[in-house]
């Protein structure tokens, strides 16, 4: 019966040393996506390209788009409704929306 307990434990413990190594490497690669501050309100597509990581030709003329067919933006979830854009992606970079007001020195807004 001890046997088992402590396979059963290192088990445990093994699994969850596992589990912090793959969640430590996962939060390190998002924190070096690395860009600029944008103002999804006023933003080109060519300043969301330049300056979000991860954000490709199509996806930013579609935000373009989107905001120009429905105004501006009232939140950054509506993103959400941009052809292209996903709960993943928008989780990963929605660090770099502002929709108004200044966003320091690292801003292009």
């Amino acid at each position: 019966m001890k046997k088992v307990v402590s396979l059963g434990f290192v088990s445990v413990v093994t699994l969850l040393f596992v589990f912090s190594v793959f969640a430590g490497q996962a939060l390190a690669q998002e924190k070096k996506l690395q860009g600029k501050t944008v103002n999804i309100n006023k933003a080109s597509a060519e300043e969301l390209m330049k300056n979000v990581p991860l954000m490709t030709k199509e996806l930013a003329d579609n935000i373009v788009k989107y905001r120009k067919d429905n105004g501006d933006f009232t939140t950054v979830e509506e993103l959400l409704q941009v052809p292209g854009m996903n709960r993943d992606l928008l989780r990963r970079i929605k660090v770099f929306f502002i929709l108004e007001g200044i966003g320091g020195k690292a801003c292009t807004c």
